[in-house]
């Protein structure tokens, strides 16, 4: 697992964490593949109910409906838990107010685009190809070998 991976999962974990979503529920860990992958290709934001829940099925085999329910399920956990204080406290803004409920997508596209700009800001090219370069850079140290 290189450096970027390993940011992307342990800043998506505290994300999570810090809206209220217990790391017990299934959809915690579906929630965190969810947003590890729309980091890697943020264009699958697009098609979260066709091309992201499959993909997260398959990596966690179980179905599309059983990701997406998973993930509803922890969302209204975390809202009852900490309401939107949680999410408005990640941005350090007031940007939703206590009768509004994120959907699955919004919540998912709301913390991959955090932590894209994170990685921009930490200097790093372009964080969408992070991934492509460090495969490309372990390759060619395995090749030497």
């Amino acid at each position: 697992m290189t450096r970027t991976e390993l940011f992307v999962e342990q800043r998506s974990t505290r994300m999570l964490l810090e809206v209220g979503i217990p790391v017990n529920l299934q959809g915690f860990k579906f929630l965190r593949g969810a947003i590890i992958e729309v980091v890697k290709e943020p264009e699958l934001i697009s098609f979260v109910t066709k091309k992201l829940y499959p993909l997260l099925g398959e990596k966690f085999n179980v179905s599309s409906a059983v990701i997406e329910r998973s993930i509803r399920h922890s969302i209204e956990v975390a809202f009852v838990r900490k309401g939107v204080e949680g999410l408005n406290g990640i941005f350090n803004v007031h940007l939703y107010d206590y009768r509004y409920k994120l959907s699955n997508s919004e919540l998912i596209a709301l913390l991959a685009e955090k932590i894209i700009s994170e990685l921009q800001s930490l200097d790093v090219d372009n964080p969408i190809d992070v991934y492509k370069k460090n495969d490309d850079e372990n390759n060619k140290d395995d090749k030497k070998k």
